[in-house]
């Protein structure tokens, strides 16, 4: 795997050198001396635990259904955050394209695989005729569980990590490049924000009468976390203007959840106000 230039690194999964070759911090070796990534373990076992969350919370009947949509919205987030992360830095991989399919090493940006999977669950939703409002809900304890273990594996391997500090709050944290030293603890914040989130939208979820709107709630606020977040990074990473580029995908993804959450708020209305005109 050849040498990446200084500044190109991934959004969800770190790289380091060692001899001159960048590659993901190893967790273990099965036998043989295949190597498991940190952080291909930590994202499979939270896509394995939402998955497994999901099933325990669907009806019997559509177990499967939920399942099957988890697995293509997990489909379309993989492939579009892969998209999202080769696209800046095509510089580089065009030269390196076997590279491109290297998943398991680290290499996503999380606008990229937002995108992908509600695409991915568009599809589904359209193939197996289920309401897409529903199955989003549905979904929301996959979408927890992989949020919190990207937040882990960037913790282990080197990525979205803040700035150095002495204060004692500080944790330790290692940059793309290894090298460990006490930082602001952005990924523990981010973890911990993010589970936050999640209890809140749930808390309010029996006052959310229309599918689909605990899932806009939870991805506004989600948005926000990462604009917030981005404020604080000292990863480097690509920008527009002034601005990384997560941090104007959070504002503009933010800005459309919330028009998508106040539009089904207005038809849930207006359908209530016809209903009690003709009744």
């Amino acid at each position: 795997m050849s040498c990446i230039p200084f500044g190109i690194q991934s959004a969800l999964g770190g790289l380091r050198t060692q001899r001159g070759i960048i590659v993901s911090v190893t967790a273990f070796y099965l036998p043989g001396g295949f190597p498991v990534y940190v952080f291909a373990l930590l994202l499979g076992g939270g896509g394995t635990l939402g998955l497994a969350w999901v099933a325990w919370q669907a009806p019997e009947k559509m177990v499967l259904h939920h399942l099957d949509a988890g697995l293509s919205a997990l489909a379309g987030a993989v492939v579009g955050g892969r998209m999202a992360y080769i696209y800046p830095h095509w510089g580089y991989f065009q030269g390196n394209i076997l590279e491109s399919f290297q998943i398991y090493r680290g290499g996503l940006a999380w606008p990229g695989a937002l995108l992908g999977g509600v695409l991915g669950l568009i599809l589904y939703a359209a193939l197996a005729k289920q309401p897409f409002g529903k199955l989003a809900d549905h979904l929301l304890p996959l979408g927890l569980t992989l949020a919190i273990a990207a937040w882990l594996a960037c913790w282990l391997d080197g990525c979205a990590y803040g700035p150095a500090s002495s204060a004692w709050w500080a944790l330790a944290a290692r940059d793309e490049w290894g090298l460990v030293e006490p930082r602001l603890p952005l990924a523990p914040i981010g973890a911990l924000l993010t589970l936050a989130i999640f209890w809140l939208v749930e808390r309010l979820r029996s006052r959310l009468y229309v599918p689909g709107q605990a899932a806009l709630l939870a991805l506004f606020l989600l948005s926000l976390e990462m604009l917030f977040v981005a404020f604080l990074r000292a990863d480097p990473a690509p920008t527009w203007g002034i601005l990384r580029l997560e941090a104007w995908s959070a504002a503009g993804i933010a800005f459309l959840a919330l028009l998508a959450y106040l539009a089904a708020g207005l038809r849930s209305k207006k359908k209530e106000e016809l209903s009690g005109q003709t009744s």
